[in-house]
């Protein structure tokens, strides 16, 4: 696959939003982070995920309009900024009413997500002429999604081994996803998609 420069930095960009949106380092622990460091109970957290599932369903086809009108980056970044503020909700937040709003952000961030960058990515594949690079193109930038979600494993297994504080894992991740917003803004215009027909 020949590539020029400026496909060369597209794909690096693409492929680093892969690497950081999956170094989620609260996922393996996030059971005992609600009910061991917050206290909620086992029927607590399961409502918690209850509503994170539901809003994620019900918010699928809004968010999906949000992007067509707002355009792609700018949906990429709500969706960030969304997660952001979610992990600081279940930083600071104490009781499970708090959470509450905490998930339906982080459902929010979930639903924006969806779907979304990996237009941006077939949008630039189609007016960079490689729709039939698709399959390379797109599998380079999973390798570094699944890398991510390695190291992540490893950093989370590491600090577990270790006896740390479960009240570090949302700040943690606030890192890449902080990260995650700002190459958000870097990306081209043009892969915002037609947003002048919404």
């Amino acid at each position: 696959m020949q590539l020029d420069r400026r496909q060369k930095l597209m794909l690096l960009k693409f492929s680093a939003y892969g690497f950081l949106k999956n170094l989620r380092f609260f996922e393996p622990l996030i059971l005992l982070y609600f009910t061991v460091a917050k206290g909620l109970s086992y029927t607590e957290f399961g409502m918690l995920v209850a509503v994170r599932e539901a809003c994620v369903y019900l918010l699928e086809v809004p968010t999906g309009v949000v992007a067509d009108v707002t355009g792609r980056r700018r949906t990429m970044m709500l969706c960030f900024a969304s997660y952001i503020v979610s992990f600081a909700v279940f930083t600071w937040g104490g009781s499970f009413w708090t959470f509450v709003p905490g998930m339906v952000l982080f459902a929010a961030g979930e639903a924006l997500r969806s779907g979304t960058h990996k237009s941006m990515i077939m949008e630039h594949l189609d007016r960079s002429g490689m729709s039939d690079q698709k399959v390379r193109y797109y599998g380079f930038t999973r390798s570094m999604s699944r890398l991510g979600s390695a190291l992540s494993a490893l950093g989370v297994g590491i600090f577990a081994f270790l006896g740390g504080d479960y009240g570090v894992i949302f700040p943690a991740t606030m890192v890449p996803y902080a990260l995650a917003f700002m190459l958000m803004m870097t990306y081209p215009a043009e892969l915002d998609g037609d947003t002048s027909r919404a």
